[in-house]
Order: structure tokens, then sequence, then C-alpha cells
């Protein structure tokens, strides 16, 4: 009986354990996540353009693009700098 009791508790010690470890963990990111994401593009028309497409660049991470729309492009392209 005794061995019992000690299994039980060690399981529920380990839920608790486990749950409030991930309850505090999503605490903090939603937290922090405000002060770590990044701020969406804002783009601007340049004026140049090729064709179809017009040139925009983006008033807060520098990166050139191009669009179709008026709007500029829908995903940021920082990640692209340099990549070809």
């Amino acid at each position: 009986m005794p061995v019992v009791l000690a299994i039980l508790l060690a399981v529920a010690g380990f839920v608790w354990w486990s749950w409030g470890r991930r309850r505090a963990g999503n605490e903090v990111a939603f937290r922090l996540d405000k002060l770590f994401r990044r701020k969406p593009c804002k783009w601007q028309p340049t004026g140049d353009g090729k064709g179809a497409l017009q040139e925009f660049r983006c008033e807060i991470c520098g990166v050139s693009a191009y669009s179709r729309t008026s709007r500029g492009p829908v995903d940021c392209k920082r990640n692209l700098r340099g990549g070809l």
C-alpha cells in the first residue's frame, strides 16, 4: 500500500510540475511577445518599375521589393537580403 501511494504521489507531482511549467512558459511568452515582435513593413513606392511590377521600399527595414499591386508586397522580404 505505501508503494502504491508513493507512485500515485509521484505521478501527481509530475503532472502538476509539467502543467505548471507549460502554463508559466506560455504566460512569459505571451508577455514578452510584444517586446520582441517585429514591426510590420510599411511599403512606400519608389516610382521605379519594370513592366507590370512596381518597386517598393520598406520604411522599417529598408528592403526593396517588387509588387503588381499598389499596396506593395504582402510579405516582408528582409530575410531574403543577399539570398541570390
